[in-house]
């Protein structure tokens, strides 16, 4: 039996490559606690003829309540300009202006691949020099593009000093659909949870 409607808008924010299904089962999660779920894969986010994909996505951001990001191993598409940035990650970049209920989850394959190269040190004529990550670019690889790692920073506000400062930087790891699926379950199925916290974004 399907939830009574509760009108919070949550907007999904993903790149969809090898990921529709997992997709399809998150739409369906939030829907059945009653959601207005605003995704692209599943074409409910409010079109405008005049406006491009891109912003069409972010004015999705600004419109809705809650926010859900998926940190995942290809940056996405969108990129129009060399340096320029997905509408994956504009539209996390969007979320995190406003002041409104992030959660945030990232594939394990970036969370492994930041991990690899943290600390790391490159040996030059017998002297260890540690590794600048921002300095590394393995853009468009299949594998894992590097951009993600660097939108897993932003999200985890890594340059934030000090760290004991920092606020709606959780980021929660997953390995499969199961784990997704424990979070949000946790983090959704009381809308009326949900409720008092856009309530209280709206009041700070």
């Amino acid at each position: 039996m399907a939830a009574e409607r509760n009108h919070i808008k949550v907007f999904v924010a993903s790149t969809v490559y090898n990921f529709q299904s997992d997709l399809d089962r998150i739409y369906n999660l939030l829907d059945g606690y009653g959601y207005d779920v605003l995704m692209s894969h599943k074409g409910t986010i409010p079109l405008d003829s005049s406006k491009s994909n891109a912003q069409v996505c972010t004015d999705g951001v600004e419109e809705c309540d809650v926010f859900l990001g998926f940190i995942r191993p290809d940056y996405g598409s969108g990129v129009l300009e060399r340096g320029g940035m997905s509408i994956t990650h504009m539209e996390f970049q969007t979320a995190m202006k406003r002041n409104i209920p992030r959660f945030v989850l990232a594939d394990y394959r970036v969370t492994f691949t930041r991990s690899l190269f943290k600390d790391s040190y490159i040996i030059e004529d017998s002297t260890a020099k540690q590794i600048n990550f921002d300095t590394i670019s393995f853009d468009n690889c299949d594998v894992m593009d590097t951009r993600c790692v660097r939108m897993y920073n932003e999200a985890i506000k890594d340059k934030e000093r000090p760290a004991s400062r920092r606020t709606g930087n959780w980021v929660q790891e997953y390995y499969d659909f199961d784990a997704i699926k424990m979070h949000i379950e946790s983090q959704f199925k009381y809308p009326e949870r949900i409720k008092k916290l856009i309530d209280n974004s709206n009041m700070k």
